[in-house]
């Protein structure tokens, strides 16, 4: 059993001080730097959450070449002291232009934006973090970086513009003066987005399960499957969204609904958003990713 899925397990069981005491051990074995931002989101004091950054930065800086530990940095360099979000991310850049250049296929804004450099993509992933820290240096490596420049002029705060996209993407809170609902986002959301409206009120969540099933099937298309991490697949993220809307609106019984997604590792993370929705916690906001062959 992997780490990941032994510190999955305890947070989906409520042992959210057993996980950090197992994240901060010290071992050889490859540490779970996508488990972190999960974990700190259960963790609510601030010391060990600082704490747990920090054990995650240096297991990082033993096996530098990991790019896990670099998403895990942009979704949480702000809980960090500025001047150590800042060496960290010196310290990615310099990583970054030390390792070989490798091809990738990372895609953004429905195909509009791809990115074919791994060096290019690894600076992109913490293009915000560099922005806040240090412009001069993020405005030099947009100059140096044709890719980066391009997803730049896109996404100018990097993965940071793509979450408040998706944040725009999101069924939206109904409007009680109105009693009327507002959609933003791809067009080719919307069926599924009005489908989860629907079921938040009537609480039959099979429609929006079928929209997450088809997004499923195009993940793992082997033709074409996405090669982005599992937990940035767009199903994972629909998953996700629909057992936390089904657990507020049905309690307990929204469980039955987690039968029908087929894969073990995503029905455990929607698992993890139904107990959070059951415990009365936020939903955990994911980044949704599409990298495939060209």
């Amino acid at each position: 059993m992997s780490d990941d899925w032994l510190v999955q397990i305890m947070i989906a069981h409520g042992h959210t001080d057993e996980a950090i005491s197992y994240l901060m051990r010290d071992t050889e074995r490859k540490f779970p730097f996508g488990m972190v931002p999960v974990v700190l989101q259960h963790a609510a004091d601030e010391t060990v959450r600082l704490k747990l950054l920090r054990r995650a930065i240096e297991a990082w800086r033993t096996t530098p070449r990991d790019d896990r530990f670099i998403r895990m940095f942009q979704s949480q360099w702000k809980a960090l002291p500025p001047d150590e979000a800042l060496t960290v991310a010196r310290e990615i850049v310099a990583v970054t232009h030390d390792q070989p250049e490798l091809p990738i296929s990372a895609t953004y804004a429905d195909g509009a934006i791809k990115i074919t450099s791994r060096r290019a993509h690894n600076l992109f992933l913490i293009l915000d973090a560099l922005r806040s820290l240090d412009p001069p240096l993020a405005q030099s490596l947009i100059h140096k970086h044709k890719q980066l420049a391009q997803a730049a002029g896109r996404f100018p705060n990097g993965l940071q513009s793509i979450r408040e996209e998706g944040e725009a993407r999101r069924p939206p809170t109904p409007r009680t003066t109105e009693g009327g609902y507002g959609i933003l986002g791809s067009p080719r959301d919307f069926p599924y987005i009005k489908s989860l409206i629907q079921a938040t009120r009537d609480g039959d969540f099979g429609p929006p399960l079928d929209h997450a099933l088809e997004r499923f099937r195009e993940d793992t298309d082997r033709s074409r499957p996405n090669r982005a991490p599992r937990e940035c697949w767009p199903s994972t993220e629909a998953f996700r969204t629909i057992l936390y809307s089904a657990g507020k609106r049905l309690g307990r019984d929204a469980a039955i609904y987690l039968d029908r997604i087929p894969d073990t590792d995503l029905r455990l993370f929607a698992q993890i958003e139904l107990a959070a929705a059951l415990a009365g916690l936020p939903e955990l906001r994911g980044l949704q990713m599409e990298s495939r062959t060209q």
